[in-house]
């Protein structure tokens, strides 16, 4: 079957281009001795997520701790939950999945790594937990370098805990990629700091854990880094692109739609809206737009309702047929592959399989 075959809307990935993204992360961290240790969030699927180990990923990331079950579930370890875990039911699945696997969890209160510590006791278990430091983004993470030794002190007091280190998300880094070595310089300084008051307290920094997708191919510039958690290179979008993170032809993922529509002058509208897509914005670049015409880059994809992709056909002397395909290229991958129930994978444009997204909808 080729692509155009399938009904739509279908998500579709290219396996070379896929698997090339893979490769050249995996040897850019071995070249410059850094761990890879890729957020799963992106694709959400087992199969995937052991590709990327075969390629030298030490371990993978998740958000939640169902996402943690679905990929030890498929035989992976080494998993870290970069997110806090709280609540009672959440706890004990966390234990019970740190009796069977390489656990870490990364936390920036004594609220959730002491309800760690209770669930690892009542499971006879060991959990190794990251402390998150606020790096910029203002997301999470503790505040002062003060603030992350003092708890990594009460920490490695706590029963069924290993303090291992310190995580942090350069999130609020969307500069060109010649662009950000004052930004990773400055935290380059900052982990320095960190690692040597700990240090001054007889505290070991083992992991210093960070990274993201626009800043992977720069994390040299970061002195102690010792693993990077890119999630978004496994496929790339138009934020990466538009951020010069990569280039068009490194996009693996596209949905197909169909034009159903072009009844309304200057529009036609296509079987891809919000719930097929996600409403993210483009938050690099012009910042316009929901997604990449890739057969007419001209046509802008403006809006859209929840079953109605709607493009702005003005700025083009083409008109799409009634039933005519096209391919998108999204701009946030990891919310719309969380769309999905299925996955198709192809080689220039002959379906050979498919992949179940075994973690959408996993968000406890």
């Amino acid at each position: 079957m080729r692509i155009e075959e399938l009904d739509t809307p279908a998500v579709v990935v290219d396996w070379d281009v896929m698997q090339d993204n893979i490769r050249s992360l995996a040897d850019y961290c071995r070249k410059h001795g850094i761990g890879l240790r890729p957020h799963t969030k992106t694709h959400k699927i087992p199969a995937i997520a052991k590709m990327q180990v075969q390629a030298g990923s030490k371990g993978i990331t998740v958000a939640k701790v169902g996402e943690a079950e679905v990929m030890a579930a498929a035989g992976l370890d080494d998993i870290l939950i970069a997110y806090p875990v709280l609540g009672l039911s959440k706890l004990d699945r966390l234990a019970k999945l740190a009796r069977e696997r390489k656990i870490t969890v990364g936390v920036d209160s004594m609220e959730a790594a002491e309800g760690i510590s209770e669930a690892a006791k009542r499971a006879a278990c060991r959990i190794s937990i990251l402390i998150e430091f606020d790096m910029g983004m203002h997301r999470c993470g503790l505040q002062s370098p003060e603030a992350l030794v003092n708890m990594a002190r009460r920490v490695e007091e706590l029963p069924g805990l290993q303090f291992a280190g310190i995580m942090f998300y350069p999130g609020h880094i969307w500069d060109l990629p010649p662009d950000q070595f004052p930004m990773l310089l400055e935290v380059s300084q900052k982990i320095g700091e960190i690692c040597e008051k700990l240090r001054q307290h007889g505290l070991d920094c083992e992991v210093v854990s960070g990274g993201s997708t626009p800043t992977a191919y720069n994390s040299h510039l970061v002195r102690r880094l010792t693993e990077i958690r890119a999630g978004t290179y496994v496929f790339y979008d138009m934020n990466e692109v538009g951020v010069q993170a990569c280039r068009l032809s490194q996009c693996a993922l596209k949905v197909l739609v169909t034009v159903i529509s072009n009844a309304v002058a200057g529009k036609a509208m296509i079987d891809g809206g919000s719930k097929t897509f996600s409403g993210d914005r483009l938050i690099s670049g012009d910042k316009t737009g929901f997604g990449y015409v890739t057969e007419h880059p001209e046509i802008k994809f403006v809006s859209m309702s929840e079953e109605h992709g709607h493009l702005e056909l003005s700025p083009s002397s083409y008109k799409p047929r009634v039933g005519e395909r096209l391919s998108i290229i999204p701009n946030h991958v990891c919310a719309c592959v969380n769309m999905h129930d299925q996955i198709y994978y192809h080689r220039k444009g002959i379906i050979e399989g498919m992949w179940t997204v075994e973690g959408r909808g996993k968000v406890r």
